[in-house]
């Protein structure tokens, strides 16, 4: 008894299953005329567990007469009344070039390892209708397609760029050729020879002799110019940033020099501790002493400027080394 209750449920199971899977191929017109088109819809419903399908492989033509135009890619989607089935649909547009009936075979859909057919489908492909009643027409005179814009456009598209590129290579070329046309010339600058170290510390000398600073009770002001035109006359003369050393450094730097003789060293250091003694320590040095120093000074400058023989060696040796 237990057997035959599980071979029924068996074969209720397998039926169950068989109903799952359902194949439906319709026309959406079965009469049509030469020429006209119609849609085969393929539908197919399956358990959503299962997945291997595969649908037809359709090529140009299904028979002879009937010619395939296009396929639509499958649809998919899942029954409303039971979500368990899926449902795949494919249309085909078909379309026959000769009149009759003509039977669209059944398609073969694998579902599984089951193999499904849909059932056979019959096309009615009627002619054109003639009434030989009717009077013969002429030819119809050939029709002119209105012609736009955009189809003159697309005709001479090639002319059309290159007149662009002119244009705009046109337009460059005038900007350019006005900006550099109304581009001021550069003058040119007139070279003025650089007066010599001696010259322009001797000028500063006579103006702060003129200016008669010490003399007016401004003794400190006296030394600060005199100490800035002698270490600039030295710094211009010598290459040597005598503003930025001390007078001992700067001494050093005049008893290395062998062409300073010892006078000439006593007269500078003379005048530069003078200096320092009224900037630094306060000390007011005496009315003898300020005129011993600027003439110091002046006697410094003259005695160690470029004298004029050095100056035109030094410009010939320059002329040989441009030369060269």
């Amino acid at each position: 008894m237990r057997k035959w209750f599980l071979y029924i449920a068996l074969c209720l199971f397998s039926l169950s299953q068989l109903s799952a899977q359902e194949v439906n191929a319709s026309l959406s017109k079965k009469d049509i005329r030469i020429g006209e088109q119609t849609t085969i819809e393929l539908v197919v419903e399956f358990s959503a567990a299962e997945k291997a399908i595969m649908m037809p492989a359709l090529k140009d033509t299904i028979s002879k007469f009937i010619e395939v135009i296009e396929v639509s890619p499958i649809d998919t989607a899942f029954d409303e009344e039971d979500i368990t089935k899926k449902i795949f649909t494919q249309s085909i547009t078909i379309t026959s070039w000769d009149s009759g009936y003509h039977a669209i075979p059944p398609f073969e859909i694998k579902v599984g390892k089951d193999t499904l057919k849909t059932e056979a489908l019959l096309l009615s492909v009627g002619g054109v209708q003639l009434n030989p009643q009717a009077d013969i027409k002429d030819i119809k005179n050939i029709m002119e397609v209105p012609f736009s814009l955009w189809d003159w456009i697309l005709k001479h598209k090639l002319w059309i760029g290159l007149s662009i590129l002119l244009i705009v290579a046109a337009i460059i070329a005038i900007y350019f050729y006005k900006k550099f046309k109304n581009k001021p010339t550069e003058e040119k600058q007139v070279f003025v020879p650089k007066e010599a170290a001696d010259v322009v510390a001797l000028k500063k000398l006579e103006s702060l002799k003129q200016a008669k600073l010490w003399q007016n009770g401004k003794v400190k002001d006296f030394y600060v110019e005199l100490s800035f035109i002698v270490r600039e006359y030295i710094s211009n003369r010598y290459q040597f940033h005598a503003l930025e050393h001390t007078t001992d450094e700067i001494m050093g730097l005049a008893n290395r020099n062998t062409n300073f003789p010892e006078e000439l060293k006593k007269k500078l250091h003379q005048t530069l501790l003078l200096a320092d003694m009224a900037k630094f320590a306060r000390q007011e040095p005496l009315a003898d002493e300020n005129e011993t120093a600027l003439k110091n000074a002046f006697y410094f400058v003259k005695e160690t400027a470029v004298k004029e023989e050095d100056k035109e060696g030094n410009n010939q040796d320059t002329k040989e080394e441009k030369k060269q």
